[in-house]
């Protein structure tokens, strides 16, 4: 016999009419007719509410029906996936939120310490940009506007460049520091390159890709102008420090 013959029986015994079970159920009276012609199955909170209703076991309400203990067990397995995919939904939220609020934070930190030491916004170069000229080096800098994110991003940490006649330097994330020889900057440099230096101005490494004649010639100008580079690139550092602490 299956689930639906046992309910018809027990709410024949019970003397209640299909509304009449409907009501006690809190469902509607179709339903209970689908249930007792097998088109439909009760899902488990209405089977508990069912069998204590009747007064009869769960064991005995199920039993002999295969089919409804198989379509009992593929929803209990949906409904712990289904938690679980809410869980991980839930979790990548609460990460996603803080990841934003963090970056809404450091760009307002950002712009608070560049307008207490005086940096103007220089949208004429592109948005987001600020500029301060001093002692004739000029230093930029750029904030990512932090708007709606959709994409989790790395946290920004602002790069400061200085430019001070021919001579540009940059300081990026966690005060690496690197000098940009350009042709663009000095008509006498032979080989346009970025490269990182420590605090002393001497090149950390060299490129794979440079032949010996290039990393030779980056060597000695940065040799040539060790002096300025140092003094450019420290008082970067100190620029960069004063927006980012």
């Amino acid at each position: 016999m299956n689930i639906g013959d046992k309910i018809k029986e027990q709410r024949l015994k019970k003397e209640l009419t299909q509304e009449q079970l409907s009501d006690l159920l809190n469902v509607s009276r179709s339903t209970v007719s689908s249930w007792e012609v097998g088109r439909n199955y009760p899902d488990l909170e209405t089977i508990v509410a069912i069998s204590d209703l009747f007064g009869i076991s769960l064991d005995n309400l199920l039993r002999e029906d295969t089919e409804m203990t198989k379509d009992l067990s593929k929803k209990m397995r949906w409904n712990k996936y289904y938690k679980r995919i809410l869980l991980v939904i839930g979790v990548l939220t609460l990460i996603y939120v803080g990841f934003n609020t963090k970056l809404r934070m450091d760009e307002k930190h950002y712009l608070k310490n560049l307008a207490v030491h005086s940096w103007e916004q220089d949208d004429y170069r592109y948005s987001g940009s600020y500029a301060l000229e001093e002692d004739g080096v000029l230093y930029t800098t750029y904030i990512i506007e932090t708007g709606f994110n959709p994409i989790p991003l790395k946290e920004h940490n602002p790069w400061v460049i200085a430019r001070k006649d021919k001579l540009v330097v940059e300081v990026k994330e966690n005060n690496k520091r690197y000098v940009v020889i350009s042709k663009a900057n000095d008509p006498k440099v032979k080989y346009d390159a970025t490269v990182e230096v420590a605090e002393t101005g001497n090149l950390i490494k060299s490129d794979p890709s440079w032949s010996d004649e290039k990393e030779q010639s980056l060597k000695v100008y940065l040799k040539k102008y060790q002096k300025e580079y140092v003094e450019l690139l420290k008082e970067t550092v100190n620029k960069r420090k004063e927006i980012v602490d």
